[in-house]
């Protein structure tokens, strides 16, 4: 059973993580035709330390960012899903993240009963968070938001193909290699250092 000091530092450090999780999901690096973005990080860094319910927590927090721009419509994009489908336009920003920090947490701990290396581990653990995320991303489109994108006359021409084309190649594109690549990179030696500073501890 934890103790009341574990359940506060769980608690700090679950703020803490929230609070990067909203900077980091606003903030990103230009990079010619491609954006770098660390917001998944935070995510993973829940999900290893603290378990799958806080991996979902933090996703949760991303989502939550993520459908006040939608909401807002702070792109032709998101103008287009609150038109066509705002109730599934905000539960698949929310459920994508959410579902993504859960099973960081859950893959995670199966890895510590295979191998003994955070560094392996989380490695593992970080590389789920972007597939799951874009793969809901992907999956919603397509069944939710297909026909529309097909129809709508503005986004029908960033890629010719149907709506397969316009969620892979215009919408998801190359940002998911970054994506992927970023967090597997960045995801295990922040984890490794934060273990090896005892500022989180594994559970």
């Amino acid at each position: 059973m934890k103790t009341s000091r574990e359940k506060i530092l769980k608690m700090v450090q679950l703020s803490l993580l929230a609070a990067l999780e909203v900077l980091l999901t606003l903030l990103y690096i230009p990079a010619g035709a491609i954006n770098l973005n660390f917001g998944l990080v935070p995510i993973v860094v829940a999900g290893v330390f603290l378990g799958p319910a806080a991996g979902a927590v933090i996703g949760g927090v991303s989502g939550l960012v993520t459908m006040v721009q939608v909401i807002t419509g702070q792109s032709v994009f998101y103008t287009f899903l609150m038109a066509v489908n705002p109730i599934s336009a905000c539960l698949l920003c929310l459920v994508k993240t959410s579902l993504a920090g859960a099973l960081v947490g859950f893959v995670y701990r199966i890895m510590e009963k295979i191998c003994h290396s955070i560094t392996v581990n989380s490695l593992v653990a970080a590389i789920v968070c972007p597939v799951v995320n874009t793969g809901i991303f992907a999956l919603g489109m397509l069944l939710v938001f297909g026909n529309a994108l097909v129809a709508d006359p503005v986004i029908s021409t960033w890629a010719t193909g149907g709506a397969v084309a316009i969620v892979f190649v215009a919408l998801i594109g190359l940002n998911f290699f970054v994506e992927l690549i970023v967090t597997a990179v960045v995801s295990p030696a922040l984890c490794k250092t934060l273990s090896a500073a005892k500022i989180f501890s594994q559970k």
